[in-house]
């Protein structure tokens, strides 16, 4: 599998690549999740990991990998690490479906980034062979659901109260975008 799938430049002007991940990039995904985790905004992860949980977690996601069950990118901007995004399809009667999700750090949110990250993670979805894509979102972050919907996501429904968020609850948007025609 080639490493870089795509290059081109932000509407700030910066140089991203979506790659591929590699054995040598632990330590950047490692102090990424330690970043999201501590902004304590969009983000399903609330804590920040250990480092064997994170050692677990990547392991499990090369493995995933290898065997075609997800695809994981990961973003890069001037060599340094700043996002990830990915698919994983379902399993046994849901293995058309796969889920998408994806995350940026903050400096590099609203640039265009996301938008083509989603894409690329279509384009994966499809090479994986899924006949839908599936993703949730916090009912309370309009600008994710811009893209998503940008994108021709359509709402599914959402669940109320379902996502624990700085002392609350907050409803969970699902959103699915069919890659076939029924």
């Amino acid at each position: 599998m080639e490493q870089s799938i795509k290059t081109f430049t932000s509407k700030k002007g910066n140089i991203v690549t979506f790659r591929y991940p590699q054995k040598g990039d632990f330590h950047s995904v490692w102090n990424f999740a330690c970043e999201l985790a501590a902004e304590d905004t969009f983000v399903a992860l609330d804590t920040a990991p250990t480092e064997k949980e994170e050692r677990q977690w990547f392991a499990d996601a090369m493995k995933q990998m290898k065997k075609k069950e997800a695809v994981y990118l990961y973003v890069f901007v001037g060599g340094t690490y700043v996002g990830n995004g990915r698919v994983m399809r379902g399993k046994f009667r849901h293995n058309h479906v796969g889920n998408i999700g994806l995350s940026l750090v903050p400096a590099y949110r609203d640039e265009g980034i996301g938008t083509e990250l989603l894409r690329s993670l279509i384009d994966e979805a499809k090479k994986l062979g899924v006949r839908l894509v599936t993703l949730s979102c916090f009912a309370n972050n309009p600008r994710a659901l811009h893209v998503y919907e940008k994108l021709g996501f359509k709402r599914a429904g959402a669940i109320p109260g379902a996502i624990a968020f700085q002392g609350g609850y907050v409803d969970e948007v699902h959103l699915y975008l069919p890659l076939v025609n029924s």
